[in-house]
């Protein structure tokens, strides 16, 4: 794993506590992507879901690696099961 993205995995893995955290770097040097599937997301509007997110991304990462962040889906478990049977 490269190292942006295991220092990013592990900084969301303490804030979002049990969450399925799986990114991606296409190659090195490239944006950090992925999805995040958390139970604590429950019930949340995605804005907020996003809000806290960037909140975890800001407050682990310094600002160089931060734009290298890509998109990070965030969604419940039931959601992401869903997204998987239409595919």
């Amino acid at each position: 794993m490269a190292a942006l993205e295991k220092k990013l995995t592990q900084a969301l893995a303490q804030r979002f506590s049990g969450a399925d955290i799986k990114l991606r770097q296409s190659r090195p040097g490239r944006r950090v992507g992925g999805t995040l599937v958390w139970e604590g997301f429950e019930g949340e509007p995605q804005i907020d879901r996003q809000t806290q997110l960037r909140r975890a991304i800001d407050s682990a990462l310094p600002a160089d690696e931060q734009v290298q962040v890509s998109f990070i889906l965030t969604l419940t478990p039931d959601e992401f099961a869903s997204i998987n049977e239409d595919g």
